[in-house]
């Protein structure tokens, strides 16, 4: 029997990010990206699915952060 106080543990919210960005940390451990080791320590390199590059087809630098732009005109949401 289920205790009446257990609850589903709540999922972290994701911020926006382009679909075509991609890491090996975002290869290995999905959305759970953000818990390993390496990206926590800033070890993480960024290559773009688009553009086949470790820059955007736009020629903009890769990253969460520039990446979750959505007027940068590669952009396409995740």
């Amino acid at each position: 029997m289920k205790e009446a106080n257990s609850r589903t543990p709540e999922l972290p919210v994701l911020a926006p990010r382009c679909l075509h960005l991609q890491s090996k940390a975002m290869a290995v451990h999905g959305e759970s990206f953000a818990n390993d080791p390496d990206y926590q320590d800033g070890l993480t390199d960024y290559w773009c699915v688009k553009s086949a590059r470790s820059i955007g087809p736009d020629m903009g630098p890769l990253g969460p952060d520039v990446c979750s732009d959505p007027n940068r005109e590669c952009y396409e949401e995740y």
